[in-house]
């Protein structure tokens, strides 16, 4: 009698274990963060409105005009026709940094 109560205790030991071993890795199975990155843009800046803090930039591969937000004391620098590459914040029209692009002369 006491082998057959020792065996029961064991196997509802190890099931317990089991189940909570699957437990743990069905939740991290379903959880999933969405892959966002930031997107960076090329193009040269049509319009520039100091008082709003934006600027529109047309861009050079696709042709459409994004109005991007952007620091004001990056903004004082920037000027109309200039070629810039600005990468934006993840999943915004914000800024995180503007670069100006100077093409390179061949002599």
């Amino acid at each position: 009698m006491k082998k057959i109560t020792v065996i029961l205790v064991m196997l509802l030991l190890m099931c317990g274990m089991t189940i909570l071993g699957f437990a743990q890795t069905s939740q991290g199975a379903g959880v999933k963060k969405a892959a966002v990155t930031a997107e960076i843009i090329r193009g040269k800046i049509i319009s520039i409105d100091t008082a709003k803090n934006k600027i529109v930039v047309k861009e050079n591969k696709t042709g459409t005009e994004k109005t991007i937000v952007i620091d004001p004391k990056v903004i004082t620098t920037l000027r109309i026709d200039e070629q810039v590459k600005v990468t934006l914040k993840e999943g915004s029209n914000i800024a995180a940094s503007v670069k100006k692009l100077v093409k390179k002369t061949t002599n």
